[in-house]
């Protein structure tokens, strides 16, 4: 079985990331069950691929999150042969302090950037491994490695899905399934609209394109890789996590603050 063949389950499909990385598997010749809940973005991700000759893109508009979301993914998945990938792309993020932060909101935060991805592995990899084999592919962050002040929220988020995928990849050894967590910095996508709507942000220098950072996730897939970081400059700073004493490694990061990712330091709240 080679890793082109079979569907693809690929999440927050609708925009960024997600829709290249639909985009990318179905041009290579996976069909794609793509999810997400702009039903209207999908339909167009569904005629482009038609369009291009390339392999069907399925739109599946659905809140990860919902009750039984999961086991309906993968219901509707082996309704159309049975996946060999699970992309776990969904995800979102709050910018600004964590007292600033609506809680329902946080709360939705984490409830799609983990527990939607423990659900679906949940419910997909057995599949997989019943297959014989076949990928899944979580997208994390840069974000993972450190204390993220002035996204905290999201940085932990992250840092769950970098663990779970490489406690998984370990129980996985051996079926044929591998699990890969791709830790990207900064991305030029929605995101950010979306975790600060309306603030100025200046794009780093080391920011990647929705379409390369697709690529690389996909490569690093099909290889196996367990972690991946694309750039030199997030390698760097992965890197630089794994080696600082914890207390170093936070009073750096409550200096950089979001600055890493084009934003002012993130302002503090009066105390009275």
């Amino acid at each position: 079985m080679t890793t082109t063949s079979g569907l693809a389950i690929v999440t927050g499909a609708s925009s960024g990331i997600g829709a290249e990385l639909a985009r990318q598997l179905s041009a290579r010749g996976q069909p794609v069950l793509a999810i997400g809940r702009r039903g209207h973005r999908l339909e167009e991700l569904s005629a482009r691929a038609r369009s291009a000759g390339h392999a069907a893109v399925h739109p599946l508009e659905l809140d990860v999150t919902a009750e039984g979301a999961a086991l309906h993914v993968r219901d509707r998945a082996r309704a159309l042969g049975g996946a060999a990938w699970l992309v776990n792309n969904a995800g979102t993020t709050h910018l600004g302090p964590f007292l600033d932060g609506d809680p329902a909101a946080l709360t939705r935060l984490v409830r799609l950037n983990c527990e939607s991805v423990v659900a679906l592995c949940a419910a997909v990899v057995p599949d997989l491994v019943a297959r014989g084999g076949g990928r899944v592919l979580n997208v994390a962050s840069l974000a993972a490695f450190q204390p993220t002040p002035g996204h905290a929220v999201y940085g932990a988020t992250k840092a769950f899905v970098l663990s779970l995928s490489e406690s998984l990849a370990v129980e996985l050894d051996g079926t044929g399934v591998t699990v890969t967590a791709l830790c990207p910095g900064p991305v030029t996508t929605e995101i950010f609209d979306a975790g600060a709507p309306g603030v100025p942000r200046k794009k780093p220098s080391f920011e990647m394109s929705a379409e390369d950072c697709a690529a690389y996730g996909i490569a690093a897939a099909d290889r196996g890789a367990a972690v991946v970081v694309p750039t030199l400059v997030s390698k760097a700073t992965a890197q630089l996590s794994r080696v600082l004493p914890r207390a170093a490694l936070r009073r750096l990061s409550g200096r950089i603050g979001l600055s890493i990712i084009g934003y002012e330091s993130t302002p503090r709240r009066a105390r009275g």
